[in-house]
């Protein structure tokens, strides 16, 4: 026979989700905008994981199943194990932080843990409880000196491989057979791989020894300024992480650069035109990269950075009726080292040529008739086409003369009555329309 105490609680909780789903039914039926529908989970409200042990720093996700929200949370460490007053999720990422104080009554070589009580509440009250211990997660002792390098010891140096040891304690203990995931964040450098010294990657695994060491060997590039690394260790099991930086002496600006040529001069073509055209220039001595950039928009740099060792740049410049007087384009290596590249356009000693013209533009044609044309100007040096199949053109000198051939005309006709005689200099087009008798 039930107990009389376990029939009044049973009612009362199939009481309470009466009131909710009929709660719900009057709030779907009420009309108007501000009409919601509140759904009501029968199920019973549960937390999952109901008990874990996590990492500090570590993000994990709670799970609240059952119950009916929104829900309330309460952490019984909120400085260690920070939870939202209230949600309408039913997944919470949450990261907990570092203890600064553990549980009572732990052995030395025990996990070192803070015991977190976190209580959820639906809507009508219904709550369950999550017992989550956060573990210390400290990862410290870090050591480094330097390899094959020729700056003094503590240093990283551009152009040279140093070897970087760690050691993983966690809670004062050294971690023996321990996998770290080493990483470059920022910085000219890349790791060496530990199975093939040709290869060099941007992060590597490497696996503590039974002293709780573990080495990796980095190579930085050559020719870079002074600065500042970045790498990130992670623990992989805890995924607890750190940074730490890393010193890089660079190698120091070596001063001016030697370019060829060391200037840039074009001549135009004539006395109207200023000179254009590209020219290749030629980079020695600095540390690449290169960069160049020229302020004046009539002069364009191809290829703004240069890797090769010379650096080579295509520098074009723009035809203009203002010439320029030594404008400036620097060039300037991965030290800071530049060099002033020097523009010049001047115009050409040539008379400017004549434009090319034809007179008369027009003429009209009897058969068997010959008429001519002057053409003048261009470069003096012509060449004629007719469109019309009974229509021939020939140029002697500056003198085009054009027959319209006699008949009989060959089968295929009546012809065009109208021909274009086009003449050419080799650069412009001028051209003569010749009336002409359909048939001859």
């Amino acid at each position: 026979m039930p107990n009389k105490g376990d029939v009044i609680v049973k009612f009362q909780t199939l009481a309470r989700y009466a009131f909710g789903l009929v709660s719900a039914f009057l709030l779907a039926s009420c009309g108007g905008g501000g009409a919601q529908t509140q759904t009501v989970d029968i199920n019973p409200i549960a937390l999952n994981p109901s008990a874990a042990t996590w990492y500090a720093g570590v993000k994990n996700t709670l799970t609240i199943g059952g119950g009916t929200g929104p829900f309330t949370l309460s952490s019984s460490e909120p400085g260690i194990f920070p939870v939202p007053l209230s949600t309408g999720s039913r997944n919470i990422d949450i990261v907990p932080q570092q203890p600064g104080v553990i549980d009572a009554g732990l052995q030395a070589d025990e996990l070192q843990v803070r015991t977190v009580n976190l209580t959820v509440r639906d809507a009508f009250g219904a709550q369950a409880v999550a017992v989550i211990k956060v573990a210390q997660n400290f990862l410290t002792g870090y050591g480094m000196f330097v390899g094959t390098t020729t700056c003094s010891a503590g240093q990283v140096c551009a152009g040279g491989e140093t070897t970087l040891f760690f050691d993983s304690t966690f809670n004062g203990q050294l971690y023996s057979n321990h996998q770290f995931r080493i990483e470059r964040v920022r910085g000219p450098f890349q790791f060496i791989d530990p199975l093939n010294s040709n290869n060099q990657v941007d992060a590597v695994t490497v696996t503590s020894d039974h002293e709780g060491k573990f080495t990796t060997v980095i190579r930085v590039a050559t020719g870079i300024p002074s600065q500042v690394g970045l790498i990130k260790v992670t623990d992989i099991q805890t995924g607890a992480y750190t940074y730490r930086a890393l010193p890089i002496v660079g190698t120091p600006a070596t001063g001016t650069l030697a370019i060829v040529p060391s200037a840039i001069n074009l001549t135009g073509p004539n006395g109207s035109t200023c000179g254009y055209g590209s020219v290749d220039v030629l980079v020695f001595d600095g540390q690449a990269p290169y960069t160049a950039a020229c302020p004046n928009p009539q002069i364009v740099v191809s290829n703004p950075t240069s890797t090769s060792q010379p650096g080579r740049f295509t520098f074009i410049v723009g035809a203009n009726q203002t010439c320029l007087s030594a404008e400036q384009c620097v060039i300037t290596d991965n030290t800071g080292a530049r060099v002033i590249v020097p523009v010049t356009t001047v115009k050409g000693t040539d008379p400017t040529p004549v434009p090319l013209a034809v007179a008369p533009t027009a003429l009209t044609l009897t058969c068997g008739a010959t008429g001519a044309v002057t053409v003048v100007g261009g470069s003096g040096s012509y060449s004629v086409n007719s469109t019309h199949p009974r229509v021939t053109a020939t140029v002697s000198g500056n003198t085009v003369s054009i027959t319209r051939l006699p008949g009989p005309d060959p089968v295929g006709g009546p012809f065009p009555t109208s021909a274009t005689i086009s003449i050419t200099d080799g650069a412009t087009v001028t051209s003569v329309v010749a009336t002409v008798p359909a048939a001859c």
